[in-house]
């Protein structure tokens, strides 16, 4: 029997271009609707919902039993189990379609319409072509800032991010990723995502110092981190409680924690 425990590095194991498309926005913007219109955003069932997406993608629920697995687990009525299956087949799953065959076939049976458009990054073809691009202007933008003095901009983590959306997708911490209980998947750890857990599970409200050192220091998602690494989370989540200032260097498009001193 597989447990939600292996599910994880089982994921690890999937075909890149699978991996990358789930990652996509409108996957996640598929699983928000769903979890607004159907759930009502009830935590228990936005739980189930992740296991039965996880299970989906790893083929342990066949496409075509989707529905009723959905109305079973979900205690859903028949109607509204169809209706959330083909949000999960037609803006999660398609997109991927060379992954899952028969999903056309089980679109249509469900009564649903097969997508006209097919998202970027749907075969390995199309994600190495993607791959090359991200490259050569990653070669580009480095030479680039060879060329360039560095300017560093001190403000805060939202402004930072408002005017430099790339900030949101710097790294913190080596794991290979972190586990939020609005993805159906373990997600890279970003700092968006890194934002998103913390007030998750903490609430949107400002936070006092021993509020953050518990996640910081206690929470599953931290547990492997060292201190250099704790100590840039903890600089973020303050930054987003006290607006205190961090170093934004221009030419590395990145925070650089190392113009920030101990706070």
């Amino acid at each position: 029997m597989k447990t939600d425990n292996q599910k994880p590095n089982r994921f690890q194991s999937l075909p890149s271009f699978v991996l990358d498309s789930i990652y996509e926005d409108y996957s996640l913007d598929a699983i928000t609707k769903i979890r607004k219109e159907y759930l009502s955003n009830d935590l228990d069932k936005n739980e189930i919902l992740k296991g039965i997406i996880g299970y989906a993608i790893l083929k342990d629920i066949k496409i075509e039993q989707l529905a009723e697995a959905i109305q079973e687990r979900l205690k859903l009525d028949g109607e509204k189990a169809k209706e959330v299956a083909l949000i999960i087949l037609t803006e999660i799953l398609y997109p991927i379609k060379d992954y899952f065959p028969g999903i056309v076939d089980a679109i249509l049976n469900l009564g649903g319409e097969v997508p006209k458009e097919r998202p970027k990054k749907l075969t390995e073809q199309l994600l190495k072509r993607s791959d090359d691009m991200d490259r050569m202007k990653e070669q580009e933008e480095a030479a680039e800032r060879e060329r360039m003095a560095d300017t560093i901009i001190s403000k805060s983590i939202a402004s930072l991010i408002q005017e430099f959306p790339v900030v949101e997708k710097q790294q913190i911490g080596n794991q290979e990723s972190i586990e939020l209980s609005s993805k159906p998947i373990p997600m890279k750890p970003l700092i968006k995502y890194w934002l998103e857990d913390y007030q998750e599970k903490t609430g949107q409200y400002r936070h006092s110092n021993l509020d953050r050192a518990q996640y910081v220091y206690h929470d599953k998602n931290t547990k492997n981190m060292n201190e250099e690494e704790r100590r840039q989370l903890n600089l973020i989540l303050k930054s987003v409680d006290e607006g205190i200032s961090l170093p934004y260097s221009t030419k590395m498009k990145k925070i650089d924690f190392s113009k920030v001193g101990d706070e």
